[in-house]
């Protein structure tokens, strides 16, 4: 099958956002205004404190370490994985202490004294071979909603003392959420988002998984197989369920995955290939749980829009 060149639609959603914040306030700072007598008033400010403040972080995933080198004081950051490369200006300073296994040697000789981590790369018993080295505390980050992602992001900043940056972050994601889920389109558009991989492989986003809540806060459902996590894709059973809109990472230098699934004879029963609604998102925004989620939400919701909307 013959594929066309992407319409202005189709391609690379790129990254920005112009969303108007709201500053919210301090998850440390608690003011207990009492006592008002007469004309006098008495204002009682009562400040939490820290039980420890971090100055070594070792960062095991590449969601944590763009949100902590952009939105906290990144130069606690002495270590992050190969994999870690965002944002640019700042990662390359990091050295890099893990690969697909952590580099124990390194990790011992920095000394972190805090490391967070994704369950989903590294293993407990890395992380308490890494721990009992070192004596570091742990943070696990790795969610499964979009609800959960502001929870835990906010239980990270006041972790790392960045608390008014991290909200700024946090207001800027549920701005988009609102955006998103303002109006309901009259047909609920069956998405389905899609890793080619060479040959007739490739994965598909499971239907319990943290991109499954982003569709459906944008006004779609996720079509595919359960799972919280990538899955092997069976195009037979893809074919059956009939996407209207199919998502695929990329880049601007590269767009082989919308080329893969555009000329894939197997799909070109598909709604979404019949129609040419298959739309190409940041690799990096549309896979990690990172610094861009407010990115990915407005990517999301501007292709599965019907036309018209």
């Amino acid at each position: 099958m013959a594929t066309s060149t992407p319409t202005f639609w189709q391609t690379f959603v790129g990254i920005g956002h112009n969303a108007p914040m709201r500053r919210a306030l301090p998850l440390l700072l608690v003011v207990l205004v009492t006592g008002v007598v007469g004309c006098a008033e008495k204002q009682v400010v009562n400040v939490k404190r820290r039980p420890k403040l971090y100055r070594s972080i070792i960062s095991l995933s590449p969601s944590t370490t763009e949100i902590i080198l952009s939105d906290a004081d990144s130069s606690a950051v002495k270590g992050r994985t190969q994999s870690c490369d965002w944002p640019p200006s700042m990662v390359n300073r990091v050295p890099i202490v893990a690969g697909v296994k952590p580099y124990y040697e390194v990790i011992q000789k920095i000394k972190p004294d805090l490391i967070v981590f994704d369950p989903t790369l590294y293993s407990k018993a890395d992380i308490e071979k890494i721990k009992s080295s070192t004596g570091a505390d742990t943070f696990e980050f790795h969610v499964d909603t979009l609800d959960e992602f502001i929870q835990r992001a906010q239980d990270l900043g006041s972790t790392v003392a960045s608390e008014m940056r991290f909200n700024d972050y946090i207001n800027r994601i549920i701005t988009e959420k609102g955006a998103a889920s303002g109006g309901k389109f009259s047909v609920i558009p069956k998405t389905a988002i899609i890793m080619p991989g060479p040959g007739n492989t490739g994965m598909i986003a499971g239907t319990d998984s943290f991109l499954a809540d982003i569709v459906k806060i944008s006004g779609g459902e996720l079509v595919g197989p359960k799972g919280k996590l990538f899955v092997p894709l069976n195009a037979e059973s893809l074919v059956s369920v009939n996407p209207d809109v199919i998502i695929v990472p990329g880049t601007k230098s590269d767009m082989s995955g919308y080329t893969t699934i555009m000329s894939d004879p197997r799909f070109a029963s598909t709604t979404a290939i019949k129609s040419k609604r298959v739309g190409v998102v940041d690799s990096d925004t549309l896979l990690r749980q990172g610094q861009r989620i407010d990115v990915l939400i407005k990517a999301v919701h501007r292709l599965i829009a019907p036309p018209g909307n």
